[in-house]
């Protein structure tokens, strides 16, 4: 590989001072949680702010967050930075980022409609079967109400009274508050933060731009090509993000919309950019 390019030597050197920013003044006792300012909020919720759509992805959740986003960058960024530029490298990093924020949000969007529609649908036919459409992917047992219970058990309360015929009145106001209360926390959101869809997009690039060249996973002595590997791990991404696992708290579909852009505009530069060996007088190559 060659040696560390300068957009990427400075994007690895703002994140990780952005996260020792953020995280350091934590670790000395401090309680200023500034994380939740920079974070990117659904753009239909109270916490949104415009500015999110930029410093989330200079924000990382731990140490393996960012080291591992880190590492992909400093492995596969230089080949694709020295391939299509500076300037060019940088534009691909950006683009992806917004990519990755934009189908985040669109399935945050798609995601609270459903709920919504589902929770107009059993308020007009208040079933234990339409009861059970809504609960059905969402995951309860991550999810606690305001004195700590957690939402799977109330759920699970409220199909054994509809299961025995004790749909009363206030079992199905019970049952549709709750169905709006999660509508209403789903638009609140759960912030996204990370690299991780820029760097997707530079993931996708590199795949894009040198399908050929073997990869290998530290620790596993294969190599495959990229044009195989890459493609593989954003396939596990749609399946990750379709199934929904209650123990997973990715934002999958970030990734998606990261390496979709990133490969869009990598094509783009693949066709209308020369390499720097076969265009040296090109400053920006």
């Amino acid at each position: 590989m060659p040696p560390i390019t300068p957009i990427v030597k400075s994007l690895i050197f703002l994140n990780v001072l952005v996260f020792a920013v953020v995280y350091l003044p934590g670790t000395m006792g401090y309680e200023f949680d500034l994380a939740r300012y920079l974070c990117l909020y659904y753009p239909g919720g109270d916490q949104f702010e415009p500015y999110q759509l930029v410093s989330h992805f200079f924000m990382h959740a731990d140490l393996t967050h960012i080291a591992f986003n880190m590492m992909s960058l400093f492995f596969l960024g230089p080949i694709v930075e020295t391939r299509i530029g500076a300037n060019r490298f940088l534009l691909l990093y950006l683009v992806a980022a917004f990519g990755a924020a934009g189908l985040h949000c669109l399935e945050a969007w798609y995601e609270i409609n459903k709920y919504q529609d589902l929770a107009t649908v059993f308020s007009t036919d208040p079933t234990l079967s339409n009861l059970n459409i809504f609960f059905d992917k969402v995951a309860t047992g991550q999810l606690l109400d305001e004195n700590r219970q957690t939402v799977s058990s109330i759920v699970g309360k409220l199909q054994n009274q509809m299961a025995m015929g004790n749909a009363t009145p206030q079992i199905i106001k019970q049952s549709h508050n709750l169905m709006l209360e999660y509508v209403d926390y789903l638009r609140v959101g759960q912030p996204m933060l990370g690299a991780s869809g820029a760097v997707s997009g530079v993931a996708a690039a590199f795949a894009v731009l040198f399908p050929w060249q073997k990869l290998q996973l530290l620790f596993i002595p294969i190599g495959v090509y990229a044009a195989y590997m890459i493609p593989g791990f954003f396939l596990i991404d749609l399946v990750l993000g379709i199934l929904k696992l209650d123990f997973d708290n990715i934002a999958h579909f970030a990734h998606i919309g990261g390496a979709i852009t990133g490969a869009l505009v990598a094509f783009y530069f693949a066709k209308t950019t020369l390499p720097p060996w076969l265009n040296r007088g090109d400053p920006n190559a």
